[in-house]
């Protein structure tokens, strides 16, 4: 518990920060606004301090476009009509400048993101691809299992046969296979879809398994590749596993069975990290989206 002078001067350091600008970690627009907030859809976003503070608060209509990482400057704004009909004011943020793009030159390599399902590989895939939206781009992912609702992965789904045919020519340079007793389901990469991106100054991003960062390692090379392990919040191998549960579940897109079924493969996907530990360069743990995210972009960059 915080005694008073550390609340004094935890309160003094955020009333420091509502003063000063920040960065915009996230945003979302309310479209059915609360009564007394107008009619108009209008911009709420979670913005970041050099002091490590944050806030959530409205953007005003009058800056550049929010993004991810974009610079903001408090204003002293209308924000609600109460009821007796005065008027309630505070700080907005406008947005003054875009998010800076990374001055970083792709030299062949790959950024691998490896985990076990529910780690959050997509979530930060899809964060990452809007920090770096002038220089990453996600790889193809072949696989011959079934498409299932709302999947976001770039997926390309073809017949067991096809996939035995791009092994057999040495086009597919990675490939896994998940345990199921339901359907047939591998996973893999075509060295021609990276080779593509690089061609275009683009790094690519892979999401990966043990099976598929080995592939990538013999075939690339390991120099030309900067692998991230995921690891899912815990002290233990068996809080972690209850964790990743937990988020499988949430998601809603995989039955029970195939919840039991990546929970036994994450085990292994977990003993990895110590068996194969010369194939990671950085392990991070995904409590935070946003830390964990900022911190791949400070290794990409650097």
């Amino acid at each position: 518990m915080l005694n008073a002078p550390s609340l004094h001067r935890q309160l003094k350091k955020t009333h420091a920060s509502k003063n000063a600008d920040g960065t915009i970690v996230s945003f979302t627009t309310i479209r059915n606004a609360p009564k007394g907030f107008g009619q108009k859809p209008y911009t709420v976003a979670l913005i970041a301090f050099e002091n490590g503070t944050k806030v959530m608060a409205q953007l005003t209509e009058d800056g550049l476009a929010p993004q991810i990482g974009a610079s903001v400057s408090p204003r002293l704004r209308k924000i609600r009509t109460l009821e007796n009909g005065l008027i309630v004011y505070d700080r907005k943020y406008v947005v003054i400048a875009a998010a800076r793009e990374p001055q970083i030159k792709i030299q062949h390599y790959v950024l691998a993101l490896t985990g076990p399902s529910g780690v959050g590989k997509t979530t930060i895939t899809r964060t990452l691809l809007h920090l770096f939206s002038s220089y990453a781009e996600q790889v193809p992912i072949y696989t011959t299992r079934k498409p299932k609702r709302e999947e976001v992965e770039p997926y390309t789904y073809i017949t067991s046969k096809k996939f035995d045919e791009l092994l057999a020519t040495g086009e597919m340079i990675a490939e896994t296979t998940m345990q199921s007793t339901t359907e047939d389901r591998r996973y893999g990469y075509i060295k021609s879809d990276i080779e593509a991106m690089w061609n275009a100054g683009k790094l690519p991003i892979v999401v990966t398994d043990i099976h598929l960062l080995q592939g990538l390692e013999k075939n690339l090379g390991r120099r030309a590749i900067l692998s991230c392990g995921l690891l899912p919040p815990g002290n233990s191998r068996r809080r972690m596993l209850s964790s990743l549960f937990h988020r499988l579940r949430s998601r809603g897109r995989d039955t029970e069975e195939q919840i039991k079924e990546r929970i036994e493969v994450a085990k292994t996907d977990l003993a990895a990290f110590e068996t194969y530990p010369h194939l990671f360069d950085h392990l991070l743990v995904n409590d935070e989206l946003d830390v964990c995210a900022e911190r791949i972009r400070g290794l990409v960059e650097g």
